[in-house]
């Protein structure tokens, strides 16, 4: 996600919503072993920002992302959410005011779906009335409306549960939500959906979360800031998905971004942004404003056309996109293309 796309989901979720992080020289060393697993982490994450942990197996991410609801405990370091030392508050309290979504969903498959996401609301003491309440908003909210709420997770698709996982999370609105590989497990196709859907509650929901993840493109999909993490939870880069693409701090995360950068770049990009060439008539093939330019660039490719009309939300043609623009809006210059393309013919 770009500056931009951050900032306008920020805002247009509620303030409130998410509440800031800081960690400060956490370090866990397991007993028996004599090298931290992870060792004197530091970071701040901001009200509402998504922040994707990004590394090998064994690197500690998982370990560092389970202190902050004390699964387990930090040998050293403090942590803090919402400026309040989240080690001096009881563990089990903690844990209930922190949504948590795992790979393995975790639901209990002797209680109905409705009973499953209503566990922490009443054990937080709420009335019958208001947990079933927030089980009916929160099952249209994930789209499992309907009868849903009284299915066995048996009866639900891998998809389908790990979006009840996702509401069971939610369902004491807690300001902060941790989720471990929440859609590793799942198929391609029902993992880029669940990626999209969750994009889609984000945005109104503005939660402050910490996301681990060992597949990049996810993170650059979904966070707001990256941490590209090696062992010992060492942060190599924290920034934006785009800053990350544009600049590698080292070959580490170059290892990590892998090939085609520069088409990952353009999917963080919307068409709105790069600079549009004079309006022509609009044929068959035409790009949204709202579209990214990675949509701009497969079109142009499959059809062979020299630019592509880009259209508004009223389909009126707002410019057109060359190859050279979209070229521009990652600054690079392409010279002589046209040339070279028409001596190849």
């Amino acid at each position: 996600m770009s500056d931009t796309t951050t900032t306008s989901r920020t805002a247009g979720a509620d303030a409130s919503s998410g509440v800031g992080i800081r960690l400060d020289g956490v370090t866990k060393v397991y007993p028996g072993q004599s090298t931290p697993a992870v060792d004197a982490f530091s970071m701040d994450v901001d009200p509402g920002e998504l922040i994707m942990f990004v590394g090998p197996s064994g690197c500690g991410k998982t370990t560092t992302m389970k202190m902050i609801n004390r699964i387990i405990e930090p040998t050293s370091g403090t942590i803090s959410i919402d400026g309040r030392d989240v080690l001096s508050l009881n563990p089990n309290e903690l844990r209930r005011h922190i949504g948590y979504v795992i790979q393995q969903i975790g639901l209990f498959p002797h209680m109905t779906i409705g009973e499953n996401i209503a566990v922490v609301p009443k054990l937080l003491g709420w009335s019958k009335k208001r947990t079933a309440d927030r089980v009916e908003e929160l099952l249209d909210t994930v789209q499992l409306s309907g009868d849903f709420s009284s299915r066995y997770p048996r009866q639900l698709s891998g998809g389908q549960q790990q979006r009840v996982g996702v509401a069971r999370a939610l369902a004491a609105d807690p300001p902060v939500m941790l989720m471990d590989e929440p859609f590793g497990a799942t198929d391609p196709i029902t993992r880029e959906r669940l990626q999209a859907e969750f994009l889609r509650l984000q945005e109104s929901i503005g939660k402050t979360i910490i996301f681990v993840t060992h597949d990049f493109d996810e993170a650059i999909r979904l966070g707001d800031r990256i941490a590209v993490l090696s062992e010992r939870s060492r942060i190599e880069q924290f920034d934006t998905p785009a800053a990350i693409l544009a600049a590698p701090a080292n070959d580490y995360v170059r290892s990590f971004i892998g090939r085609g950068a520069a088409l990952k770049r353009l999917a963080l990009i919307p068409v709105a942004d790069a600079p549009l060439g004079p309006v022509t008539d609009a044929g068959p093939v035409r790009v949204a404003l709202t579209d990214n330019l990675r949509d701009a660039l497969d079109l142009l490719i499959l059809h062979g056309s020299p630019s592509v009309p880009v259209v508004d939300g009223d389909d009126r043609v707002r410019g057109t996109l060359t190859i050279e623009r979209i070229s521009a809006a990652l600054g690079v210059e392409v010279t002589d293309l046209s040339a070279r393309s028409d001596g190849a013919r």
